[in-house]
């Protein structure tokens, strides 16, 4: 009782220290047209230190008002709009009062004159948004992305994903370069908020330089620009723990900073489940969020969504230079090791005519990898009229892979079938390399412009696997057999493309835009099966009627003649088709058969792009896989085997889909929304033939009526007009719908499959002192069948967590993360419900918090699980993994910072 007296003491003192708060509102116009200037920059700073009380945007009025603000102390009100000189006025306001400064006059200036835009925290200028790093107070030795937290409009996810006004982040710069490719979190959660002297934020522009595609479905770059003083030094941290059931992490970043040119180097391993860069960066010194994938993942929940447990050894550099301003150049090589063992059991039910088919099967693998990935950019800018980017990659890698398996079949008829035990060894090698090249010219009349690019794709893959199936029959129906095979396989794949484009107004409301193509590809994949001489014990009986010499040539050519026409305003409609000509040449060696096929069509296509939408209808042909139509069946399994058909047809498919995207500055609301219609012809669907033993005999045919759509909508609340409370709700809601054609036995039908997602999210943030992010999900899969009289499948989900981050006592840092995860259609045999709680404690030390120490335990209630389960073709399954369990982990982490 006491608590809650003290609880609502606590809030009432609160609410009337808020209703004790000043405000301060007024009315910004331009001193000469006498109109009112919308999305003006209105901020309130400390007179001492600059530091950010509240801000806001003057709407389409030109007004603007702050509330909640702090009496009887010494502000500095800032007023500026691109193209303005800024009004400044220092303020002090009383208890309660309301203020209002009346009409506020800014006087134009040219765009030569405004570099007094400095003194303002927040700048909006067209697509830019620019942020003074120096406004936003943060604790010593914060890294970037709890600065990002600070922004106006800036939400960082508990992932570390970055979103702005509501938009996704595709790209995370340094100074206008590249760091370690495009995941931000590289950046966010290694380097120091200290360094940073401003963020700019704009649209993502770099492959539509003509800007054909509208606001709503461009993503954001966030260019984090440094100090001047960080131009010459060297940045970075190491961190090594060690812990129980011999978990270890080690790793580390260094960067390198001389004027123009960036070296950095990152490297890391661990037994902790973390996969590489691109997933999740070197930044929870304590194991948290290492554990492979997110909590949900295609219906299941627990660790990860692949389960197993890898050890990974992984290292990189990356190499930016600018040679002068015009031309710029980037360097990145990436290596990754990993060592992954994985087990798991699944259990299948499939209702037949007469029967219902059961199979339980449990596996165990490990597998071995090793990449080399190597990328590079140059990008050359002589002057504002034309532009060429360059991007080669090369890719080189090997695996080796030993899996063994089980497998216990029965029927409602037979209580044993089959079981069998299988075995098999994988070598594989392969290696790609590719280029990218774009040039882009604006042409001296307005509005016109030439664009030209090319993309070439060389890949090839050689494997060899040994499999070893021994299978036992109680049935007359089934052939007791050990099935010993080699296959040996060789893939080579090429392609190359050249377009070019020419954009040309014809007035001043339409522009006509050409754009032609050509691309040429290649593939070759030959398989050559052999089984094993019992006499000699070598794997020298060829099979002639199980080995495949694919070899496919495509050649598409493509012109598409487009109309732009501006209808008022930021509102266009583009109108085009696309004059397609494709000849696909398919050999099939092994049954000398050959299939030559041209195609002609035309392709409508349009777009409506407004200030807040889009709306987007486009057409293409796809052709089926050389493997789907090869002239042979091939025998995998005792029970499992393949027929291809050489009369497959291509597919054809309609697209529309649309977006919706408002943001309102003022308010700091945000609402977007999506959806799109695949509609297809043709599809390329598998039939399957199964007996009540369970052989299955498998082929594709083609079958109309092929749909699917997907929809999804967002809508996000932040309360950011202070830098002590920070509040951010958002609402999260999508789904799919696939509609195809079924095939089973002699039912033909239709299968709908329906998911459903709804998320809610909300975060707090006192100063630096406390964070607080809570998240719920409820997801929803259906399966049901038309014209078969099929059972309908529901499968549902429950997801909620949070996570705590409590800085105190000074120097002290708590962090918890738990999340409970409940699937309540799970059958006997597999854990419906899991919690899974981290918690860790930190204590910072040495000069400037360069040091830390950790102490942590992942899955402190040893519950996580891994559980799948999906439908399909009359059949439910269900997967569990193995996954990483509870450990306990010591770490120690120490940065370097040294300035010239």
């Amino acid at each position: 009782m006491s608590k809650l007296t003290l609880s609502f003491l606590l809030l009432l003192a609160s609410l009337c220290s808020y209703a004790q708060k000043a405000s301060i509102k007024g009315l910004v116009s331009d001193t000469i047209s006498k109109a009112p200037l919308e999305l003006a920059t209105v901020a309130l700073v400390n007179t001492k230190d600059s530091s950010l009380i509240s801000y806001t945007l003057s709407n389409k009025k030109g007004e603007f008002n702050l509330s909640g603000l702090p009496a009887d102390r010494s502000m500095r009100l800032i007023i500026s709009f691109a193209g303005y000189q800024s009004f400044k006025k220092n303020v002090t306001l009383a208890r309660s009062e309301n203020r209002d400064m009346g009409m506020i006059w800014l006087q134009g200036t040219s765009l030569a004159d405004v570099v007094i835009r400095r003194g303002s925290p927040v700048v909006v200028k067209k697509d830019t948004i620019e942020f003074d790093a120096e406004a936003f107070k943060t604790r010593p030795n914060a890294v970037v992305e709890e600065l990002l937290r600070k922004l106006p409009g800036v939400q960082v996810n508990v992932d570390g994903s970055i979103l702005v006004n509501g938009k996704t982040i595709s790209k995370l710069l340094i100074d206008g370069k590249e760091f370690f490719g495009n995941d931000p979190k590289v950046a966010t959660k290694n380097l120091d908020a200290e360094l940073i002297a401003k963020i700019q934020v704009y649209d993502d522009r770099d492959d539509d330089p003509e800007h054909k595609l509208s606001a709503t479905e461009v993503n954001k770059i966030i260019d984090l620009k440094l100090k001047s003083r960080i131009r010459k030094s060297t940045l970075g941290k190491v961190y090594l723990g060690g812990g129980t059931r011999d978990r270890y992490e080690a790793g580390g970043i260094l960067s390198t900073f001389r004027d123009t040119l960036q070296v950095s180097l990152i490297g890391m391993g661990n037994n902790l489940n973390r996969t590489g860069f691109s997933s999740q960066e070197l930044y929870s010194m304590g194991g948290f969020n290492r554990s492979g994938g997110d909590q949900v993942w295609n219906g299941t929940f627990g660790s990860s969504g692949r389960g197993g447990l890898e050890n990974v050894i992984s290292g990189g550099m990356n190499i930016n230079n600018n040679y002068g301003k015009k031309l710029k150049m980037n360097l990145l090589y990436f290596y990754n090791h990993t060592e992954r063992s994985f087990s798991g059991n699944n259990f299948r039910e499939q209702t037949l005519a007469n029967t219902v088919l059961s199979n339980r099967s449990s596996n165990q693998s490990e597998n071995l990898d090793n990449k080399h990935d190597i990328s590079g950019l140059i990008e050359w800018r002589p002057d504002t009229m034309r532009q060429l980017r360059y991007q080669p990659k090369v890719n080189i890698g090997s695996s080796n892979n030993f899996n063994n398996g089980n497998n216990f079949s029965f029927n409602t008829q037979q209580p044993k079938l089959s079981e069998s035990r299988n075995h098999n060894e994988t070598e594989q090698d392969n290696s790609s390399f590719s280029h990218s090249f774009n040039f882009f010219r604006r042409l001296k009349k307005k509005g016109s412009s030439i664009n030209i690019n090319h993309f070439l794709n060389v890949n090839g893959n050689q494997s060899e696997s040994f499999n070893y199936n021994d299978l036992v029959s109680y049935t007359a129906d089934i052939q007791t057999e050990l099935f010993e095979r080699r296959n040996g396989s060789r893939r080579k794949y090429s392609n190359a493309s050249l377009g070019f484009s020419y954009n040309i107004p014809i007035s001043k409301k339409i522009t006509a835009e050409i754009s032609a193509g050509a691309n040429a590809s290649t593939s070759a994949n030959v398989v050559e099966m052999f089984d094993r001489n019992r006499s000699t014990g070598n794997y020298d009986l060829f099979l002639a009627n199980q080995s495949s010499d694919l070899r496919r040539t495509t050649f598409t050519e493509d012109l598409t003649p487009v109309l732009r026409i501006e209808l008022a305003k930021n509102y266009s409609l583009r109108l085009g088709a696309n004059a397609n000509i494709q000849r696909v040449i398919s050999k099939f060696y092994n049954s000398e058969l050959s299939i030559d096929r041209n195609h002609y069509n035309i392709f409508p296509s349009f777009s409506l792009n407004g200030p807040w939408f889009s709306v987007n209808y486009n057409e293409n042909l796809s052709q089926p896989d050389i493997y789907q139509m090869q002239p042979i069946t091939v025998r995998y399994s005792q029970l499992y085997q393949f027929s291809g058909n050489p009369e497959l047809e291509p597919m054809r498919t309609r697209r529309f889909s649309g977006n919706i995207y408002k943001y309102n500055y003022a308010k700091q609301v945000n609402v977007n929304a999506y959806f799109g219609v695949n509609m297809q012809s043709n599809n390329v669907i598998q039939r399957n033939l199964i007996d009540p033993t369970g052989a299955t005999t498998a082929t594709y045919v083609n079958k109309d009526g092929g749909i699917n759509g997907y929809f999804g909508g967002n809508i996000g609340k932040q309360f950011k007009k202070s830098q002590n409370w920070q509040i951010g709700i958002n609402t999260n809601v999508n789904g799919n719908v696939d509609r195809r054609a079924i095939f089973l036995n002699a039912d033909e039908g239709v299968e709908n499959g329906y998911r459903f997602t709804i998320s809610q999210n909300v975060n707090f943030n006192y100063t630096s002192l406390v964070s607080l992010n809570g998240r719920y999900d409820f997801s929803r899969q259906m399966t049901r069948y038309q014209e078969v009289n099929y059972a309908a499948v529901n499968t549902y989900q429950h997801t909620a967590g949070g996570d705590l981050s409590l800085r105190w006592p000074k120097r002290v840092i708590f962090d918890a993360n738990y999340s409970f995860n409940y699937n309540p259609q799970v059958g006997q045999g597999f854990q419906r419900s899991a919690h899974m709680l981290n918690m860790a404690v930190s204590v910072l030390m040495l000069k400037k918090d360069r040091g830390q120490i950790k102490l942590s335990v992942y899955d402190l209630l040893d519950q996580n699980i891994s559980v799948w389960r999906y439908a399909s073709g009359n059949s439910v399954s269900l997967s569990e993994n193995q996954v990483l369990r509870q450990y306990f982990l010591i770490n120690y982490q120490y940065k370097l910072n040294k300035y010239k």
